[in-house]
């Protein structure tokens, strides 16, 4: 195989690999943005990039299965939670509804205190004036009493006076005493009538003796009549005043009676208003609690509906883990300096999308760019690089995956372009601009060893179809081989190491080109020949050194068996590098990384001005920076120095500078 065959050929895989990149990044860093390259050494940050991709996979997708975790027990949670909930409301409900009753049974209990304290103040006023009357009336009667008394006192010390003028004792006298009660009776016991009854009294024992008492025995008789009606009416005034002191004794106990039930009355009314203020209280809490538990069910039926909708959302991730879209577009600059002087322009523009039909994930991609080159020469080349267009399937298994893919290069680059327009290899971006169609149907096979070790086996068979190739002589075509590729690949993905081993080869079909005279631009026959087989080793390691650095290294060996059909010999080249990465912050990293490349020899029968017969050794020093702009913003920013130092010649010196820019969407 040609040297810009072997290109264009790493080019495309180069392009596979880079959609395999975007798919796990959903955006590229610059060492995916270098895969696009002709040589190895441009595709050596995009393996790296390969790498580091897989094991921020597995870092998100134990994130994704801890988010799910996560979102299940939070809706488990949230739904206990909402139970509670709703018990609390019923509750709070049901507390609420016994703290109103309670609450009107104290009003209710103090009302009716409050009504019987008010019947029993005015009882006990009524009482009060009961009683005070009671006691007027026997206070009132009292001197009345006390009158008849001394009267009575009185009548016998006259009666006294009279009996010891008589010479008689005044002694008891039963048959008087009889009468005396008989005439009291009569009259009433009125004290208005005490001298009728003395008189009567006398008149009656008289007419009992059937004498006439004399003058004193009169008056004596009379007084004794006096006597009797006094004593007589001193009894019933006390028997009177004894009946008022009765109903005073009544009174005063009824009003007694009375001051104690309104006491008792108010004692409970003070009571029953302090039940009520604590039930009043009971049920500002109830309602207070009732406002909560209701608030509480609220929240907790938005948590459990937040919660679903996360569990959800984290089941859709999961299910659909990685899905999304990219793109990418940029500047790169080359400039060098050797038998003449060139520079190469490169603004690259890319697209990617992970979506699904269905359960079967689906992977798109395109890629096209503008390339303006010139070597020094008179020739230069400007205009559009080819079209490349991927679709994948995945047939996603937790322990081993496939996927199918086809990959379509459009022929919309330069690929009629002079000899001297061929850029040699080492110094840019691209060598050759443009070739015809081309479709690869591939399968990947990916088998999960563990979660950090897998082993990939990979297969290709590109159909590529023939183009002119030469703008000297315009007819020139060239039929390249179809080309059948196999890859296997052993990647470890630790979180503090990481490394992979590739074994790639190839094997080419029989190539036919039109064999040309630059000189006198004609076709002087046609070579039929049969490009060598591919054989690469590649290694690549990516040590963590401290918790901000990374220590990389890389060696490639790679082998191209001489062509059948046509002198050749075998080619050899040899890659090596060793870098560190710095992260200075969750944004911005810097890296550093110096390159040695060496190549046996250089045979090219396409572009025969690219031949020298020699090898070429290349060294280089790169650093880059790579700033996250946004959490789907990314810039990158690199430049390179290199020598290249050919066997027998001179050899190049140059520059590069890169500015790429990746949005996920």
């Amino acid at each position: 195989m040609s040297i810009l065959q072997k290109m264009k050929r790493r080019r495309t895989l180069a392009l596979l690999k880079r959609a395999c990149t975007l798919t796990l990044a959903l955006g590229m860093t610059s060492g995916a943005a270098s895969a696009a390259s002709h040589d190895a050494l441009h595709d050596v940050y995009g393996y790296f990039s390969y790498m580091m991709n897989v094991r921020d996979e597995i870092r998100s997708h134990r994130a994704a299965l801890a988010a799910l975790a996560e979102a299940r027990a939070d809706v488990e949670s949230a739904r206990a939670n909402l139970v509670e909930a709703q018990e609390a409301t019923r509750d709070a409900a049901a507390n609420l509804a016994l703290a109103i009753q309670n609450l009107r049974a104290a009003e209710e209990h103090l009302a009716a205190v409050r009504k019987a304290l008010v019947s029993a103040e005015e009882a006990s006023a009524l009482r009060t004036e009961e009683a005070i009357a009671a006691q007027n009336a026997e206070a009132d009667y009292v001197p009345e009493v006390e009158a008849q008394r001394t009267a009575l006192e009185s009548l016998y010390r006259e009666a006294d006076n009279l009996s010891r003028a008589e010479g008689t004792t005044g002694g008891e006298n039963p048959e008087r005493e009889k009468v005396v009660a008989r005439i009291l009776a009569e009259v009433g016991y009125e004290q208005n009538r005490i001298v009728d009854a003395q008189r009567m009294v006398e008149e009656a024992l008289a007419a009992e003796r059937g004498t006439t008492p004399d003058a004193a025995g009169a008056k004596l008789a009379a007084v004794s009549s006096e006597v009797d009606a006094a004593q007589a009416t001193l009894d019933a005034m006390e028997a009177q005043l004894d009946a008022l002191t009765a109903l005073r004794e009544q009174a005063e106990d009824a009003e007694r009676d009375a001051r104690e039930l309104v006491a008792d009355y108010t004692q409970e009314a003070q009571a029953s208003e302090a039940d009520l203020a604590e039930s009043r209280k009971n049920k500002a809490e109830a309602e207070t609690y009732d406002a909560e538990a209701k608030a509480w069910a609220l929240q907790a039926a938005d948590e459990q509906k937040a919660a679903e909708r996360r569990l959800l959302q984290s089941e859709h991730d999961l299910a659909y883990f990685g899905e999304g879209a990219g793109a990418e577009t940029g500047v790169e600059y080359y400039t060098w300096r050797g038998e003449r002087a060139g520079h190469q322009l490169y603004l690259p523009l890319s697209y990617f999308s992970r979506t699904h039909a269905g359960k079967t994930k689906l992977d798109y991609g395109i890629s096209a760019g503008y390339v303006k080159s010139h070597t020094g020469f008179d020739s230069g080349v400007s205009g559009l690089t080819d079209t490349q267009a991927s679709v994948t399937i995945h047939n996603e298994k937790p322990r081993t995956s496939v996927h199918y893919g086809l990959s379509v290069n459009l022929p919309t680059g330069e690929s009629k372009i002079y000899q001297r327009a061929a850029v040699p290899e080492g110094l840019a971006r691209f060598t050759d601009f443009g070739a015809g169609w081309q479709f690869i149907p591939s399968v990947e096979v990916t088998h999960r060893i563990s979660e950090r070790d897998r082993l990939t086996g990979r297969f290709s068979y590109a159909m590529r179809g023939g183009y002119d190739y030469s703008k000297e002589v315009p007819n020139a075509h060239v039929s390249p081989g179809n080309i059948f590729a196999q890859e296997i690949e052993y990647l470890h993905a630790g979180d503090k190491k990481s490394y992979m081993v590739q074994l790639y080869h190839n094997a080419t079909s029989s190539a036919v080109q039109d064999a040309v005279d630059t000189d006198s631009r004609t076709i002087t026959g046609k070579m039929h020949y049969r490009d060598g087989d591919d054989w690469e080793l590649r290694f690549f390691c990516n040590q963590a050194v401290s918790a901000k650095d990374e220590l990389r290294f890389y060696a490639i060996y790679a082998l191209t068996e001489a062509a059948k059909g046509i002198a050749s010999q075998e080619v050899a080249r040899q890659y090596y590098g060793l870098g560190l990465r710095h992260r200075v912050s969750d944004k911005l990293t810097w890296q550093i990384m110096a390159h040695y490349q060496n190549v046996s020899t250089t045979y090219d029968p396409l572009r025969t001005a690219l031949n020298t017969g020699n090898g070429f050794k290349r060294c280089s020093l790169i650093a880059g920076l790579a700033w996250k702009a946004g959490e789907r913003k990314n810039l990158t920013f690199q430049v390179e120095r290199y020598v290249r130092s050919d066997v027998g010649g001179a050899g190049y010196n140059g520059w590069s500078a890169a500015l790429w820019y990746q949005q996920s969407f």
